[in-house]
């Protein structure tokens, strides 16, 4: 394995969506650093994704993979980017053998930091002369992102017939690690993989898991309170590509199976992505549909579960209405308890074909926010995120890659965008923004006019309107929205009446949007939030 650096400058794409016009006229004003970057870490301007993100003391570190030309022959390198706290290229280290396939796994569980060390898995090494021939690899990085070490595993003798395929790991104590994949015995449906290695690679123990004669294979995976561990899988049946369910496995701490649970539906549901919630019990994220909207193309909802050790469901709660190929990429956990979900969902003219979005919910799944984001603005362009993380400075990152159709030019590149804690990618921005309603539009919102208290609210709010021009108010209604942009509520405004109470004791926790509008013109908007 090869390992080279790549230094600045580096071609950096920039779609810069806001102004801020305060900071232009006094930086002062502006402290938190938001940014929206897309990267092309290619020597070629072919295609490169990057799929998870962490922090370390001076910036972030993404594992990517980027496409390679040589003599008319392609192959995949991996990659791993270094960037500062702005933003800006550091440096690129390539890892890789020519002719020879690396990919980093497509999961953001791929990559763990210990001690400004990291460990990362790559999903797989095929040699392009045998593409049964898959290999997982485990590689240790010092703080330079140089290779200490690097293990293969799944190495055979002829004919090579059996495939290694790793996604995802984590560290279970100071000197072990767990790792998460799938094992294809050549011809056979394949088997979701668990791998338990020492500190420098080691294997201690493997073990393998089949779901009667289904293709299966684990996705994400964590160390439960009882020392064992859930692993969230991605099943389908073969020859029935409509058959995606999301698995969970719950092992003992020697990966002895225990119990298997399906948490998918009737359509073509998604993987199941697994965490531990704060107290100590399992969450999974997934994508459940709802119906289909082409045999191809589910509707779907964002779904997170909550269980005990044993299976037990506690709560299992389904967020937003059905969206087209509407997919949960990763679940994670935040140090005040609450859980942030990220993924990507198609959506239709005159909006860019797929968006990005985060979801935050609090420990006991009550929604708190929801936003979509965007880089490349072209109807046909997609935008995807993978990864989202909490940052030093109290704010949020997240990460994935753009697939350019004009107007938008250039390659599938990478693309990270800083957010804030409230997930607003710039100062003082409408925290409904990105958010639609079912059947239509909410993005031309109005400025002023309302006034709402007490904000944040338990059991009632007062709502006054007021109009620049003095005008009393005549066809005038008031509608409130959800997070997920859904009308819970319309009142038709008394004529000359400049103020309305409402009951919102029963309204679940989070944030709402209030809308004055005169027959259907919008004429002013403001957020509140219902606390519990």
């Amino acid at each position: 394995m090869y390992n080279t650096m790549k230094i600045l400058p580096i071609i950096i794409k920039t779609v810069v969506l806001f102004v801020f016009i305060f900071f232009l006229s006094d930086a002062k004003t502006q402290t938190f650093n938001y940014f929206n970057y897309r990267y092309d870490i290619s020597e070629y301007e072919l295609q490169d994704e990057s799929y998870a993100i962490i922090e370390t003391v001076d910036g972030f570190v993404l594992p990517g993979n980027s496409l390679v030309i040589n003599a008319n022959i392609y192959w995949w390198e991996e990659k791993l980017i270094k960037l500062d706290q702005h933003g800006i290229v550091q440096y690129i280290k390539t890892y890789g053998e020519d002719s020879i396939d690396y990919f980093f796994s497509s999961n953001p569980r791929c990559l763990i930091e210990e001690n400004d060390r990291l460990y990362a898995v790559a999903k797989r090494r095929t040699p392009t002369s045998n593409w049964v021939h898959d290999e997982g690899t485990l590689i240790y990085l010092d703080e330079n992102l140089d290779t200490l070490w690097s293990r293969r595993y799944g190495e055979c003798i002829e004919p090579f017939d059996t495939a290694y395929l790793f996604t995802c790991l984590q560290k279970i104590n100071q000197n072990e690690l767990i790792i998460a994949g799938g094992w294809k015995p050549y011809g056979l449906a394949s088997h979701v993989y668990l791998l338990k290695v020492d500190s420098i690679g080691n294997k201690i123990w493997d073990k393998s898991f089949n779901y009667y004669n289904d293709y299966i294979d684990g996705h994400s995976i964590v160390q439960t309170t009882d020392l064992g561990f859930i692993i969230g899988c991605f099943k389908q049946t073969p020859g029935y590509p409509y058959t995606v369910d999301p698995i969970i496995i719950k092992t003992d701490s020697l990966g002895n199976q225990k119990w298997t649970k399906n948490l998918g539906g009737p359509f073509k549901d998604f993987n199941a992505l697994v965490s531990l919630a704060i107290d100590g019990n399992i969450l999974v994220g997934t994508s459940y549909a709802d119906s289909m909207l082409t045999p191809d193309i589910p509707l779907s909802r964002i779904n997170i579960i909550k269980l005990d050790n044993e299976g037990t469901i506690l709560w299992n709660k389904k967020f937003g209405s059905s969206k087209p190929n509407n997919y949960l990429r990763n679940i994670r956990v935040l140090n005040d308890g609450c859980i942030i979900a990220t993924g990507a969902l198609r959506k239709y003219n005159p909006e860019p074909d797929w968006v990005g979005w985060i979801l935050k919910i609090d420990s006991d799944g009550d929604s708190l926010w929801y936003r979509e984001y965007y880089n490349l603005p072209g109807q046909e362009s997609k935008n995807y995120l993978y990864d989202v993380i909490e940052t030093s400075d109290n704010g949020l990152i997240a990460c994935g890659y753009v697939n350019p159709y004009l107007p938008d030019t250039g390659s599938t590149d990478t693309w990270v965008i800083k957010l804030d804690s409230i997930g607003c990618d710039s100062a003082g921005c409408d925290t409904t923004v990105g958010i639609a309603e079912e059947h239509g539009s909410m993005e031309a919102w109005g400025h002023g006019g309302l006034i709402i208290w007490p904000n944040p609210a338990r059991d009632q709010i007062h709502v006054r309107f007021y109009m620049d021009d003095g005008r009393f108010y005549k066809d005038f209604r008031l509608e409130i929205y959800d997070i997920f942009g859904r009308n819970v509520k319309e009142i038709k405004v008394p004529d000359k009446q400049d103020e309305v109470q409402i009951n919102v004791e029963g309204y679940p926790r989070g944030m709402y949007l209030a809308v004055l509008k005169e027959r259907q013109i919008i004429k002013a908007n403001t957020k509140f939030i219902i606390v519990k």
